[in-house]
């Protein structure tokens, strides 16, 4: 946890020191962040969580057998390809891990650099609310989350081939991320009636096929059969998702000409639909998290400048809300004392896992495994 902690607080100090104007490279502030990103996640061991499982994976893909165990299953075949394109060159475990976490903090960074307006805000809600650190364990998710940060960038400029071609390879590692090929319709559209009836009608339909959604998430997930008929009303990630997005209509309205903040604000109310049925199961804070992801952009626009967003958009000087800058400071310094305890919070929930988190120094996963 000690780790986990001190990784935190080193690219707040690398980021909160562009922020501040002790470097003036944006470049370089992504890409140190990216550096230590990438080798503090793609140098540790693999005798970790899931990561053993994947082992076995690895060794299926790569052995004498191996035709059977990549095309068995269609479902997420290109982790299992990727293993097999590992084996014949003669790429290692251990490397595969690095690459996947290179690929991880690549396309992030990549997603920050182009259309993040906070450096700081945007790898302090990535690390913060557990992005990072589940990357460590999930790999075909986290593979898919990094596609889809390819997508996101298409789907910002609107290009619809890139969008979907990013998005399908996505869901070609890790199916559920099928989820979010309506996110580039559902980001054109404006705010109207017929806007609303799409929302009912979709919480209409996930409440009619809980059953059957639930069942295939969860066989997709290798997880238990989630329980239904929950007592909750709605967990606390969902009140929490909620509370963000009201603290953003307030600090920057919605409006059609504030078009990137506009398909985000989109983003935002989708990951609270499917956040608000977790209490069937964690299936749902899983699928969640392909949406809820862009929040390394959306805090950023909520908490952006008034002047800036005036230097930025000047056809929109007359809906900019003026907030006091001390108040401004305030928030900053409340949001990031959240983020670091919420942060503490979830590494304390996941002790039983990083108790295992080790480097690859430390430890020899190989004679553990029996090989």
């Amino acid at each position: 946890m000690i780790k986990q902690m001190g990784l935190l607080l080193a690219i707040m100090l690398v980021s909160g020191m562009y922020s501040l104007g002790y470097m003036n490279s944006r470049a370089k502030c992504v890409g140190i962040i990216t550096a230590v990103m990438t080798f503090f996640a793609g140098l540790r061991t693999w005798w970790f969580g899931d990561l053993i499982k994947y082992y076995t994976l690895f060794l299926s893909c790569t052995g004498s057998g191996w035709k059977n165990a990549v095309f068995s299953n269609r479902a997420n075949i290109g982790l299992r390809i990727s293993f097999r394109i590992a084996g014949w060159l003669g790429i290692s475990y251990d490397v595969c891990i690095f690459i996947i976490s290179a690929f991880v903090a690549v396309t992030l960074g990549l997603l920050i650099y182009r259309y993040s307006v906070s450096i700081y805000w945007s790898y302090l809600m990535y690390i913060g609310m557990g992005f990072y650190l589940f990357s460590y364990s999930g790999l075909k998710q986290s593979i898919a989350m990094g596609f889809l940060c390819l997508s996101m960038i298409a789907l910002i400029e609107e290009k619809p081939v890139p969008f979907y071609f990013w998005t399908i390879c996505a869901v070609i590692f890790h199916a559920p991320a099928a989820i979010f090929l309506p996110a580039y319709l559902v980001t054109k559209k404006e705010f109207d009636a017929v806007y609303i009836w799409i929302i009912v009608i979709s919480l209409v339909s996930f409440f009619l096929f809980r059953d059957r959604i639930v069942s295939v998430l969860s066989d997709a997930y290798y997880e238990e059969e989630a329980t239904l008929g929950s007592s909750k009303i709605v967990g606390g990630r969902a009140l929490m998702i909620l509370f963000i997005m009201g603290l953003g209509c307030w600090l920057r309205p919605v409006t059609a000409i504030d078009t990137v903040y506009k398909k985000l604000f989109s983003i935002m109310l989708i990951s609270f639909m499917l956040q608000c049925f977790s209490i069937y199961g964690n299936v749902f804070t899983r699928l969640t998290d392909y949406y809820f992801q862009f929040v390394v952009l959306y805090i950023p626009f909520i908490l952006e400048r008034a002047d800036h967003q005036l230097l930025m958009n000047s056809a929109r000087k007359n809906r900019i809300r003026i907030i006091p800058k001390n108040f401004y400071m305030y928030l900053s310094f409340g949001i990031s004392v959240f983020a670091l305890a919420y942060y503490a919070k979830y590494c304390h929930g996941s002790l039983w896992l990083l108790k295992s988190f080790k480097f690859v120094w430390q430890i020899n996963p190989y004679t553990l495994y029996g090989r």
